[in-house]
């Protein structure tokens, strides 16, 4: 995997922002929560890379449109700004067979195409109308009401790219078996919207969409075929848990 020193700084702001949240959190407002979502992710796309292999594979970026699966660990600020620490889960494969190119018999040469993802991400969400509201004639009573918030975030998207399947070999003029692979931590960045309704005290449903910014420069064995874009748009439910 590739590495360099901002995927070691980005870790450690993603601890720094966490433990301040926390520490920052006190009174009614002092409620963490944990969040659970389960939704689509949506790939952009928008690479020379993926263009070159949809010329080449009867491949489609929309073919990786696949479920992902998310955690949040929230710490409030205040009644109207939260700390969110993130991970996600994505991983889908495609299978597709060149263009224009068939074996010595007519048929299709076929390989398949996977993509993993984990992106690990801090935001900060603002709440334009807070998360509580103030009942009674001191305002002593806090309840709890349904909660918009907007966001953004910044992070480490870890991933891994693989073809393995059958290819043409160009210099010996047949077909052969082979794996192509790519992986490491590229900076991603991301805003979001989303809102949360309450069911119990300490339960809530969710519903929340993000659009992600991620473009990492290939290396290993697509070396030189140009960037990576993984960016897209997520759409996800779930639910969100007080204490």
């Amino acid at each position: 995997m590739r590495y360099s020193a901002r995927f070691l700084i980005i870790p450690a702001i993603l601890i720094v922002l966490a433990a301040t949240g926390s520490a920052m959190a006190s009174g009614p407002m002092g409620e963490r929560a944990f969040q659970f979502k389960f939704g689509g992710f949506f790939p952009e796309g928008d690479s020379d890379f993926w263009a070159e292999t949809e010329d080449v594979f009867t491949i489609d970026v929309g073919d990786f449109d696949g479920a992902m699966v998310g955690f949040t660990y929230l710490s409030p600020v205040s009644n109207n700004m939260e700390v969110g620490l993130n991970v996600d889960f994505y991983n889908e494969t495609v299978l597709s067979a060149y263009r224009d190119y068939t074996d010595v018999d007519g048929f299709r040469i076929f390989h398949d195409t996977s993509l993993s993802m984990v992106p690990l991400s801090v935001d900060v969400r603002f709440l334009p109308a807070g998360r509580y509201g103030a009942r009674g004639s001191r305002g002593q009573v806090m309840v709890r009401r349904p909660v918009f918030y907007l966001g953004g975030g910044i992070g480490v998207n870890f991933f891994e790219y693989e073809e393995v399947g059958d290819f043409v070999d160009f210099e010996l003029d047949e077909v052969v078996f082979d794996r192509f692979r790519d992986s490491g931590a590229a900076f991603t960045a991301h805003a979001l919207a989303g809102v949360e309704l309450p069911v119990s005290p300490d339960l809530g449903l969710l519903i929340e969409g993000k659009y992600t910014w991620v473009d990492e420069e290939l290396g290993s064995d697509f070396a030189g075929l140009g960037n990576l874009d993984l960016g897209g748009t997520s759409i996800s439910v779930g639910l969100s848990y007080s204490f």
